[in-house]
């Protein structure tokens, strides 16, 4: 039971424990306060008020002001041992259990206005999609508390330990979270590493019989968009905004009647009633947050529920983190190969910006067809080296690379460059055949059909498409995309990978061909 102890002055030692919603601190005498007669103090000096599991302070306007550990506040989270000054009177805030306990951890600095962003500048597309349900139902027959929250959080450790793809990661910690604590709503929202924003990684909603949830996904876009009623994500921003703040998970059994929260129209409006929202946190740096919702008074969450999802969010914090530094590393890693790749391209002026340019076809085209983000990044990375090999050609055989011995010279260099490269081995295949073709004409081996690697068959496509165009720019042809897209396709029929060829035309309507969702930035 959360206490309020007087530290000094004539009341010293007295204790009141911390019942009501709200406690007053002031010179008035108030029965469900506490009086201090203290001349620095004014009649109602401040106030402690609880929202869900978490209490503040709130200054009242006193004259002198109210202080928390020697910093004037306004409004703060309290946590248990902090010092309350107002006028010469000092009072602890403590809690009788926390003997037994361990002390908090240190709070996560949040910075409040992220979650603004939301409202202002995202776009957030929900995709619901039914697949992988059957792993991510609870298992029957759970008979205690303990056995249902070892059972998810194993699940959200399996899933963790498979799971490579942010958003994928993110739809199944939300269902499984939704699940676990009968949830009508869920969100997880994960902050972006470098603007600070947050963005809705997946979406969690109970169906009609009550008993699976459907996925939510979003792509990497940022703005609220219509949920099943035509509004944006069911949520509290003033409850998300405090989880911001504080670092701190906060459960509350009905938001309706918070004091804090009820007369905020994303409560009333959307029949909030119990919430709980929990930071996503891993070495102390705040990944995001995971909401959950449920609008039926028989059916409100429980402290057990609190600790189970915020035991889920650290997990996630943790793996969302690790996802995020991979990202960022495999950014960089794109980046010097893709200025290694310029420097090189500097030695043939007509060469220059080519290889980075069928990098982005090639990833375009692999969106089209539907290839996951690292199959897709295998993809960017062979088609930025697949030019590699003419660092080892001379001025005069750069001059002739229409020549089929020359390019054949410089694939085989460039294969044997790759050999040679710790860890680029696996690429070599992409760079080796992406000259094949589709009726078995091309070379170095002549291997034919779906004997070709699909990643080389998506960059043989990508670089002739880009060959077409500078071809067309140096006679004088104004041909453009569009046009350069049909001329391929229909000249092409036995070149090229009949489905490679409908991706690259999908990915031009869609404009994946030119800034592909999957794309990485290098240069």
């Amino acid at each position: 039971m959360p206490i309020i102890r007087i530290k000094n002055g004539p009341h010293k030692g007295n204790e009141h424990e911390v019942k009501a919603e709200t406690l007053v601190i002031g010179r008035d005498e108030n029965p469900d306060g506490i009086q201090i007669l203290d001349q620095g103090i004014s009649r109602r000096h401040a106030e402690i008020f609880r929202i869900g599991e978490m209490y503040f302070i709130r200054d009242l306007g006193s004259r002198n002001g109210t202080f928390v550990n020697e910093e004037k506040i306004s409004e703060e989270l309290l946590r248990v041992g902090d010092e309350i000054k107002i006028g010469s009177t000092v009072l602890l805030f403590e809690d009788r259990r926390a003997k037994t306990k361990s002390k908090t951890s240190e709070r996560v600095v949040a910075d409040p206005k992220a979650f603004d962003a939301i409202a202002a500048t995202t776009t957030i597309s929900i995709d619901l999609n039914a697949a992988e349900a059957a792993d991510l139902v609870l298992e029957p027959g759970q008979e205690t508390q303990e056995s249902r929250d070892l059972q998810v959080l194993y699940k959200v450790a399996k899933t963790i330990a498979s799971e490579r793809d942010l958003k994928g990661l993110a739809r199944k910690v939300v269902r499984l979270a939704g699940a676990a604590v009968k949830a009508d709503h869920g969100y997880i929202f994960i902050k972006h590493p470098e603007k600070g924003e947050l963005t809705l990684g997946g979406s969690y909603e109970k169906t009609k019989d009550q008993s699976e949830a459907e996925p939510g996904s979003s792509d990497e876009t940022t703005d609220p968009a219509p949920d099943a009623a035509g509004e944006g994500p069911m949520i509290s921003r003033t409850i998300v905004k405090r989880v911001l703040r504080f670092g701190r998970a906060i459960m509350s059994s009905d938001a309706s009647l918070d004091d804090r929260f009820r007369d905020r129209g994303s409560v009333v409006m959307k029949q909030i009633r119990s919430v709980i929202c929990a930071p996503l946190v891993a070495m102390d740096q705040l990944c995001g947050v995971l909401y959950l919702s449920t609008s039926k008074i028989a059916e409100v969450f429980t402290t057990e529920d609190l600790e189970l999802v915020t035991a889920i969010g650290v997990q996630a914090g943790m793996a969302i983190q690790g996802i995020t530094l991979a990202l960022a590393q495999e950014k960089n890693y794109l980046e010097l190969v893709g200025s290694l790749v310029a420097a090189i391209e500097m030695r043939d002026p007509l060469s220059r910006g080519h290889s980075e340019r069928v990098s982005t076809y090639a990833s375009g085209i692999a969106q089209a067809l539907g290839l996951s983000r690292s199959r897709n990044r295998r993809v960017q990375l062979a088609a930025l080296l697949h030019n590699i090999g003419s660092i080892f050609l001379d001025p005069g055989e750069l001059a002739k690379s229409d020549d089929i011995g020359i390019d054949k010279k410089r694939i085989d260099l460039a294969g044997k460059l790759l050999e040679k490269m710790h860890g680029m081995s696996f690429l070599l295949p992409a760079v080796k055949h992406h000259k094949e073709r589709w009726d078995g004409k091309g070379y170095p081996d002549a291997l034919a059909g779906e004997d070709i690697p699909l990643e080389a068959r998506i960059i043989g496509v990508a670089n002739d498409f880009d060959k077409l165009i500078e071809s067309a720019a140096e006679k004088g042809e104004q041909l453009d995309t569009k046009d350069a897209v049909a001329r391929l396709v229909s000249s092409g029929v036995s070149s090229y990978d009949p489905k490679v060829l409908e991706a690259l035309m999908l990915a031009h309507r869609e404009g994946w061909l030119y800034e592909p969702p999957e794309r990485v930035k290098v240069g």
